[in-house]
């Protein structure tokens, strides 16, 4: 998988993730309440052709958003998607996920899927005003805190 470097006004980058990073990345995850991969499962995932790995990177290396899926046949499966507290609805989480989703479909994809907390607003306003539509409910999904996934997809 190859993707240019895309610089925004908005003082941030996004890149492929690096084994460098990983630490940052595994750190804004649990910052954000997401389960992490962790540091090894993101190495594995390095090496994957199909996993699509990004990071929002601000300055030199602060790693301000991330990314993780992977294209499973023709669909990309969104696994999380991070940004920082201060970053928060500046574009960051917005231009993560096109970047993710026109990798997804230059490696096949058709369709993207993703479950969300159905008590996360914010996250759930991101994804449909980038096209999202519920698909059905796992009720009690989560654990800590208690709370029901919404399953969200569109066409790529």
């Amino acid at each position: 998988m190859s993707i240019e470097i895309e610089t925004f006004q908005a003082g941030f980058r996004i890149t492929p993730m690096t084994t460098e990073i990983l630490t940052s990345v595994v750190a804004l995850e649990e910052e954000c309440g997401l389960n992490s991969r962790g540091i090894e499962g993101y190495r594995r995932m390095l090496s994957d052709q199909r996993a699509i790995l990004l990071v929002a990177i601000e300055g030199a290396e602060l790693v301000i958003g991330a990314f993780s899926g992977n294209v499973v046949v023709d669909e990309l499966q969104i696994d999380n998607l991070a940004v920082s507290d201060r970053r928060r609805r500046k574009g960051v989480g917005r231009r993560l996920l096109r970047s993710a989703l026109s990798l997804a479909k230059s490696l096949g994809a058709h369709t993207a899927t993703l479950e969300v907390r159905s008590s996360n607003l914010p996250a759930r306003t991101l994804y449909e005003k980038e096209g999202f539509v519920a698909a059905g409910l796992r009720r009690r999904y989560y654990l800590t805190p208690l709370d029901d996934a919404l399953l969200l997809s569109r066409e790529i």
